[in-house]
């Protein structure tokens, strides 16, 4: 073997590869998440769509996206994670372009954001499945989401320049043109350690601690979409600026991608069933902060530890899936479901803030956050602990 050869099969160089490769699917799957403003504001200015038409243009994206993740859960570990991904961009590209294309039928921008959340899908369950194989998934995840903001910001600085050049619906063809360029450094994926074939080929069934993270993470998804949804209206509400509630988000992404590449790097030394809950609740707290704020420092401090915790909060419950179950299949499940409680979650804000307060929904978002980890959080944790190690396939897949 020659000394280039040699390098090329570096345990530390294939790491490098597999995060980018993760930190681009996982951009990519969660885009539309992050765009979604911007899509509705496009359709609204470009096709002059209702505020009602153009929204459900955001809730066919997101609820497509989080069905077809949950049917994906059942695909077995034949189905390779470079052809989904590669899969999954291209209807994503294929259907911002046909999106571009100025046709204002209700049923051709939903069945668009159709097939747009079928592409994220796809994509997402090759970002869990190969995150899931690796030697250290909690280190994976952590890396690659922290990889996978940075591609969201610059997808989204990047949509003032698509406006200019293509006009109103010009966010679609720039959504289309990053993934497009990008794409192509998912063949990295390839470098994912193979799937356990006896686990692979087995029937998908939730155990008790699949359950129980269940309801941790739809709780979390939910609670945070609810306190979040109406973060900006409440600086506006004490008097900030548009300028700086957009900076301080900004803020809130970089400082969050900085503690997930160092929290990834510490990821072996930590301790599950301490930064799990401690994030979690963190998460709660953070958008509670942001929900009852009262100055623009209660404000500031919500947003930072919203951001922070959520990301590695999100992290961790990737890696206690990928724990049960080292074939991503109950974490492409439990994925699914979240989305749906995120979909669910401004809706049921907006009801709390009609008949409400803002108070009242931070109180609320954070309850969702915490209120199953005193029952399933020792339920998931001795599940893990009951596999031998954790990070190896356990009792996630059962023959049914």
């Amino acid at each position: 073997m020659t000394g280039i050869q040699a390098v090329r099969y570096l345990p530390g160089r294939q790491l490098l590869l597999l995060a980018l490769g993760l930190s681009i699917c996982s951009g990519c799957a969660y885009l539309g998440s992050s765009v979604m403003p911007f899509q509705i504001d496009a359709l609204m200015s470009g096709l002059h769509q209702s505020a009602s038409r153009a929204g459900m243009f955001g809730f066919f994206e997101i609820m497509s996206f989080a069905v077809f993740m949950v049917v994906l859960s059942r695909l077995t570990g034949g189905v390779s994670v470079v052809m989904t991904a590669f899969l999954g961009a291209g209807l994503a590209v294929l259907s911002s372009l046909l999106t571009a294309t100025g046709l204002s039928s209700s049923a051709w921008t939903w069945g668009c954001a159709l097939l747009f959340g079928l592409g994220e899908a796809l994509l997402g369950r090759s970002y869990v499945c190969a995150a899931s194989a690796s030697e250290n998934p909690d280190r994976m995840y952590a890396i690659s989401n922290g990889g996978g903001l940075i591609v969201l910001v610059a997808v989204i600085d990047a949509i003032p320049y698509a406006t200019r050049s293509f006009g109103e619906l010009g966010v679609f063809v720039g959504i289309a043109v990053i993934v497009a360029v990008i794409a192509p450094f998912m063949a990295t994926l390839r470098h994912a350690p193979p799937l356990p074939v006896r686990q692979s080929t087995e029937k998908m069934r939730l155990t008790r601690g699949g359950v129980a993270l269940l309801f941790i993470w739809v709780g979390s998804s939910l609670g945070s979409s609810m306190a979040w949804s109406f973060a900006e209206r409440v600086g506006r509400a004490i008097h900030l600026s548009a300028d700086y509630i957009v900076f301080l988000s900004t803020v809130g992404i970089v400082s969050s991608v900085l503690v997930s590449f160092i929290v990834g790097a510490l990821a072996q030394r930590l301790r599950r069933e301490i930064i799990l809950p401690l994030t979690l609740v963190g998460t709660g707290v953070g958008g509670l902060l942001a929900c009852c704020a009262w100055d623009s420092w209660s404000y500031t401090a919500g947003v930072i530890i919203y951001w922070n915790c959520s990301m590695l909060s999100y992290a961790w419950l990737l890696g206690s899936a990928a724990a049960l179950d080292h074939t991503g299949r109950v974490g492409t499940f439990c994925g699914g479901m979240d989305r749906m409680g995120y979909a669910l979650g401004a809706p049921l804000g907006g009801l709390i803030v009609d008949h409400a307060s803002f108070t009242m929904l931070g109180i609320a978002g954070c309850v969702a956050c915490v209120v199953s980890l005193p029952f399933g959080l020792p339920v998931l944790l001795r599940e893990i602990r009951a596999s031998g190690t954790e990070g190896r396939p356990a009792s996630g897949l059962q023959v049914g």
